[in-house]
């Protein structure tokens, strides 16, 4: 079975030695992912909001690669500094996968790899033909 992996401009993945996305066979894992610029640097500090859809933004660009899009993601994790911003987290997410949602977790009140950061996100995703 063939693996196929992704990277992107996160400064950690060379650091710590991982990949976005890893795709064997029809599952397609992604690694945390926080909303970092084009730079490697922080996206809108402390923005519970603009950090989500980034996250998203990010995932859906990663999975594209491996022939995927949205409608794949069967299941998101949400880790945030505090659950204050869950409501900002929930209306990004409910945008983004708008007729099409995944099971959703969330965990407040953990500490990211940076201040700046107060939302990251894993996902699974699925390369099965998907009834929409």
């Amino acid at each position: 079975m063939k693996i196929q992996r992704v990277f992107s401009a996160a400064p950690w993945e060379t650091e710590a030695g991982y990949c976005r996305a890893i795709r064997i066979g029809e599952r397609i894992l992604m690694g945390g992912t926080v909303a970092f610029d084009d730079e490697g640097k922080p996206f809108k500090p402390y923005d519970a909001y603009a950090q989500t859809v980034r996250c998203l933004d990010i995932i859906e660009h990663s999975i594209s690669q491996l022939g995927v899009d949205r409608r794949s993601i069967i299941g998101i994790r949400v880790y945030t500094t505090s659950m204050k911003f869950w409501p900002e987290i929930a209306r990004a997410h409910k945008t983004f996968f708008e007729g099409h949602p995944p099971t959703l977790m969330c965990i407040g009140g953990v500490e990211l790899i940076s201040p700046e950061y107060v939302v990251e996100l894993t996902t699974e995703a699925t390369a099965c033909e998907i009834d929409l």
